[in-house]
């Protein structure tokens, strides 16, 4: 009876040990934050005309303050890659040039 009780203790120990070290210190356990944003941080111009483009390929139709968009749709994917092709192409350029005059 006696063995089996140090054996039942050392199986606690082993399977708890691990989750109450964590608990004592969350430091240790924490997550860095990841770093979102790019290489080098958004200027105004950068933002203004990403925000030109998106408005321009109709993105911003989707959006109410109180309501998300049914980004399932077929007319939100639509927009969506319309403001893709636009963000990755000679518009978003376009503007930003004209921003930064």
């Amino acid at each position: 009876m006696k063995n089996s009780l140090n054996i039942l203790f050392v199986m606690l120990t082993i399977a708890v040990g691990p989750q109450a070290i964590a608990q004592v210190n969350p430091s240790t356990n924490a997550r860095t934050p990841v770093n979102v944003s790019s290489e080098h941080d958004l200027t105004r111009a950068e933002v203004k005309a990403d925000l030109a483009v998106w408005k321009r390929a109709g993105m911003d139709r989707f959006w109410n303050k109180s309501v998300t968009p049914d980004i399932y749709s077929r007319e939100y994917k639509m927009a969506q890659a319309e403001y893709l092709r636009m963000r990755n192409g000679p518009e978003y350029q376009e503007e930003l040039q004209r921003l930064q005059q």
